[in-house]
């Protein structure tokens, strides 16, 4: 995304960018942005298991790849041997030996 700036004489200035209400409510109250922006979280433990907080659902399921929504995409995770350890209504971690990951934004 292009930088706003706005020129004063030679020297472009940096405009501030505008926050969400959402962004601000979690700066104020001092909370994780994932948690409010309903942004995925993603940690990992080398490349044999997956914790993704904040996701949508399940599209794919398969030994070799597994694919799932996120808010504004999906997220593929392929390799071998993978398979669902732990899933919640929020949570989901999967082990296996995890290939790639590839993240599939949508508007």
């Amino acid at each position: 995304m292009p930088e706003k700036t706005t020129k004063r004489g030679n020297k472009p200035e940096k405009l501030p960018e505008k926050k969400s209400v959402r962004e601000l409510i979690a700066e104020g109250l001092d909370l994780p942005k994932e948690l409010i922006m309903d942004i995925p979280r993603l940690t990992m433990i080398g490349t044999k298991q997956l914790f993704l907080e904040n996701y949508k659902g399940i599209v794919e399921y398969e030994s070799n790849k597994i694919r799932i929504k996120i808010h504004k995409g999906i997220i593929t995770l392929e390799g071998k041997d993978m398979f669902i350890k732990e899933i919640t209504s929020e949570d989901i971690m999967v082990t296996g030996d995890i290939g790639t990951i590839q993240f599939t934004i949508s508007s």
